[in-house]
């Protein structure tokens, strides 16, 4: 118990993006990544350039900070969780370059975090304590490839699209990685919780529309047309873009093993 309970603790530290407290900035990187202290040298050539420059590597520590922690918490779930990881966790380093597709993936996330709490609510009465006879790690992985993996590929985009806060991109996936952290121990049964992941996910869903707020009300609507659009008769398990699978295996209830 001491032992899973030490891989617990590692896993939390390994995984989670570290949180700054700073002013929020509104529609603009933060000036330590992309500005320099004090009096600049040298040509108005020179410091565009290395601004440019910042700002590339900026956005590339993001996507490498966000895709170590999505991979992070399925590293012990087995085979099982592969199918899943593989089809919502794909191209990771890839980002959705289209900002409304961006958008839209979003908007199957939220779907996908109620989804996951209306199951760990069920959950609190249909899987009683001490056997606890249900599949628990359905949870974590729903949340690991629903919800980290498609932000993983989209919030990036917002930021350089629409210059969504990159701190509050920063708190979204901390909060995930802190429930996916909760879930794991739920499911090597170490202190089975089904409350505080519930939570978590709701300071996701806030966090998620406080960023939305700050974006332009017609960039967010062609996002919610894009998702609404789906056609929902489609089998969840059919090839097509990740907001539309994403509709799908919410609507039909699917397993996070088959096509999570």
């Amino acid at each position: 118990m001491q032992s899973t309970m030490s891989s617990v603790a590692s896993l939390t530290r390994a995984s989670a993006v570290p949180r700054v407290r700073v002013a929020r900035r509104t529609k603009s990187p933060p000036c330590a990544v992309v500005c320099r202290a004090g009096p600049s040298e040298g040509s108005q050539l020179d410091r565009d350039a290395s601004s440019s420059s910042e700002t590339s590597s900026w956005k590339k520590a993001l996507a490498s900070s966000l895709a170590v922690a999505i991979v992070a918490p399925l590293v012990n779930l087995g085979p099982a969780a592969m199918p899943a990881a593989a089809m919502y966790n794909k191209d990771l380093d890839v980002p959705i370059n289209d900002p409304a597709q961006a958008l839209a993936v979003v908007f199957g996330v939220q779907d996908s975090i109620k989804n996951v709490q209306e199951q760990l609510v069920d959950w609190k009465d249909s899987c009683p304590a001490p056997v606890f006879p249900c599949d628990l790690s359905q949870a974590l992985t729903k949340t690991s490839t629903r919800v980290s993996g498609p932000l993983a590929r989209s919030l990036p985009t917002l930021s350089d699209a629409y210059g969504a806060d990159p701190y509050a991109v920063q708190d979204i996936i901390q909060s995930v990685t802190t429930t996916e952290a909760m879930l794991k121990a739920n499911n090597a049964r170490v202190k089975v919780n089904f409350d505080d992941p519930v939570e978590y996910l709701d300071l996701v869903t806030r966090s998620i529309n406080d960023l939305l707020n700050d974006l332009s009300p017609d960039a967010v609507e062609a996002g919610r047309k894009r998702y609404d659009s789906c056609d929902l008769s489609v089998p969840p398990e059919a090839a097509g873009e990740l907001e539309c699978r994403l509709a799908r295996a919410v609507s039909s209830g699917a397993r996070s093993g088959g096509i999570s």
